[in-house]
């Protein structure tokens, strides 16, 4: 009767382990589902119209990250603020910058009628302001946006008039000092 009770042990063992074991894609599936879920939360969402909650969305693929300092949606006007410190960033890097959120205004974005744009030098805390632009939807062809480049030398792209940009005279010292370099 022993030999009985250790069989029927080990057939209820091997039983056992046969459905666990059945249930591993089941388990698996579910793991994946989860692990899905939560990733969706980080990721993020494309965005075609802008709106106060969907700011950090539009702009969290773009190349601005260290800059960007300020942005703002007001009645179909996105205004961004960008700050180089001292020492980092160029004029070039103004151009390209510039053309990027031209490309995110225009082209990405569906309502966006104006883009104002503000860049600023950082030194010991303080900010300087050394370029702004103004530029509307309707001063762009979709072909001109994009073949947007900054050029080569850091001086204005052909495109740069459509900007409507103004460099202070902090702003001019400063390009000066990176045509020196």
């Amino acid at each position: 009767m022993a030999i009985d009770r250790r069989w029927l042990a080990l057939m209820a063992a091997g039983f056992a382990v046969v459905l666990l074991l059945g249930q591993l894609p089941r388990l698996a599936e579910r793991t994946a589902e989860r692990r899905d879920a939560a990733a969706a939360v980080f990721t993020p969402q494309r965005v075609e119209k802008l709106t106060d909650d969907r700011l950090v969305d539009a702009f969290i693929a773009l190349p601005l990250e260290p800059r960007l300092s300020r942005v703002a949606w007001d009645h179909n006007i996105l205004s961004v603020d960008l700050t180089y410190s001292t020492g980092a960033g160029s004029v070039r890097d103004v151009w390209a910058d510039s053309a990027e959120l031209v490309r995110l205004a225009f082209v990405r974005l569906t309502n966006v009628q104006e883009l104002l744009i503000r860049v600023f030098s950082e030194s010991d805390g303080r900010k300087t302001l050394l370029f702004a632009a103004d530029t509307r939807a309707g001063d762009w062809s979709s072909l001109e946006i994009t073949e947007l480049q900054p050029s080569a030398d850091g001086s204005a792209p052909d495109w740069s008039d459509k900007l409507h940009s103004v460099w202070t005279s902090a702003g001019e010292r400063w390009r000066r000092n990176f045509a020196n370099s």
